[in-house]
C-alpha cells in the first residue's frame, strides 16, 4: 500500500509497486483519478462526498485542511455486493465494507458478531482469506449499556466469530476501533490471497491476552502486520495508545501519552528492523499517520509536539473521535513502505 498525499507513487529500481495506493486529497483531485482504478474513498466528518465508492465516518478532521482519504489500485476491479457486504477486487487485493443499522439488532455484541461473522464467511468463500488490515467505527464506544461498555460488548461478538478458528490467534490482522459521534456501525477491510507477517510489540502485553479486567473476551486484533508483495512490503501498524504491558498510562497528560504512544511504535519498529530484517530505523521512516484524539482541545499541542518528532514531510491526518478506554486521550496508526 503506497501512501501518499497527491504526490507520484514511490516505484523501486525493479519497477516493482505495491498493489494499492492511499492518498490524502481534495475531493477535486479525486474526481481527476481513473474511476475503474479506485477502490474507496472515505471521508471524515458530518458530510458526505458525492463521489462514486465513498463513504462517511462521522470524525470531524481537524485543522484548516480537510482532506478525504482515497485507495486506488494498480489494476482494474470488480465491483459487487454480498448481502450486507459490498465489495472492490482484483487478483491481489479483496476491499470490503460493512455498514449495519444497530437497531436491528437486540445488542451490539449481536451486531459484532453478524458483521464479523459475515465478513469472515465471505473472505474465505472469494479466497481472499488472509486479513492484512481492518478498521471498526462505531459510536459510543465508551458507554456502559446493561452493566458492560460498549466496546467490550464490541469485542465479545467479535471473539466468538473469531473463535470459530482454529488458532485463530495467530492469523489476526492489524487493527483500529475508535468512537464515532454518530452514525452507523461501519467496517472496512483489506484482506490478500496471501498471508501477511503478525508483530506483536515487547512493550505491550498482546490485546489477545488481556486479562479479565478488560472484559471477558479479549480484543482480537494483532499489535501490526507486515505483508511482502513482490518488490515491496508494507508495515501495518494497528491504533496504538498509551498502554504499557495491558494499563494505560498518564491519565491525565495528553503530552505523556504521546510520548508513550511514540515509544510503542518504535517498538514496533525496532522489532521489525531487528527481527524481520526490514530497513526502518525511527518513525521518519513511517510513510502515514492518523492520528485519534479525544478532545478538541488538545489538537494544537499534540500537532505542535508530533511535527517536532516526525517533521513537515510525513502525510498526517487528525480527526477527533473516542478512544476504546475511557482513560485513553489519543492513539495513533501509521503504515510504512519497503522496498526489497
Amino acid at each position: 500500500m503506497s501512501i501518499a498525499t497527491i504526490n507520484p507513487p514511490l516505484e523501486s529500481a525493479s519497477n516493482q509497486r505495491a498493489p494499492l495506493e492511499i492518498l490524502l486529497t481534495q475531493a477535486d483531485h479525486i474526481r481527476s483519478l481513473d474511476p475503474s482504478k479506485v477502490i474507496t474513498v472515505i471521508n471524515f466528518g458530518a458530510n458526505p462526498l458525492n463521489i462514486d465508492n465513498s463513504f462517511n465516518i462521522n470524525l470531524p478532521c481537524l485543522g484548516d485542511n480537510v482532506q478525504s482519504e482515497v485507495w486506488t489500485a494498480q489494476d482494474n476491479l470488480v465491483s459487487g455486493s454480498h448481502g450486507n457486504i459490498e465489495f472492490r477486487k482484483n487478483n491481489e487485493i479483496l476491499f470490503c465494507k460493512i455498514c449495519l443499522d444497530e437497531s436491528n439488532f437486540e445488542s451490539l455484541f449481536q451486531c459484532s458478531n453478524y458483521a464479523y461473522s459475515s465478513i469472515i464467511n465471505f473472505i474465505i468463500q472469494n479466497e481472499f482469506p488472509h486479513l492484512l488490515r481492518i478498521w471498526n467505527f462505531f459510536p459510543g464506544i465508551n458507554k456502559v449499556s446493561n452493566s458492560l461498555e460498549r466496546y467490550q460488548s464490541f469485542c465479545q461478538g467479535r471473539h466468538q466469530a473469531f473463535a470459530k478458528i482454529p488458532e485463530f490467534e495467530h492469523i489476526l490482522p492489524a487493527a483500529t476501533a475508535i468512537g464515532t459521534h454518530e452514525g452507523k456501525f461501519t467496517i472496512y477491510l483489506l484482506t490478500s490471497t496471501n498471508a501477511g507477517i503478525q508483530v506483536e510489540n515487547p512493550r505491550q502485553t498482546s490485546a489477545y491476552h488481556y486479562p479479565k479486567q478488560y472484559g471477558s473476551k479479549s480484543p482480537s486484533f494483532a499489535r501490526a502486520t507486515l505483508k511482502h508483495w513482490p518488490g515491496v512490503t508494507q508495515f501495518f501498524i494497528s491504533g496504538t495508545a498509551s498502554v504499557v504491558g495491558h494499563e494505560t498510562l498518564h491519565e491525565d497528560n495528553v503530552l505523556n501519552q504521546l510520548d508513550e504512544t511514540l515509544q510503542n511504535i518504535n517498538a514496533l519498529i525496532t522489532s521489525v528492523r531487528d527481527i524481520h530484517q526490514q530497513p526502518i530505523r525511527d518513525l521518519a521512516g513511517l510513510s502515514l499517520m492518523k492520528v485519534y484524539i479525544r478532545h478538541l482541545e488538545d489538537y494544537e499541542v499534540v500537532k505542535k509536539e508530533l511535527l517536532q518528532r516526525v517533521g513537515n514531510e510525513m502525510p498526517i491526518i487528525y480527526l477527533q473521535g473516542n478512544i476504546c478506554r475511557s482513560n485513553l486521550l489519543l492513539e495513533i496508526e501509521a503504515i510504512a513502505e519497503f522496498e526489497h
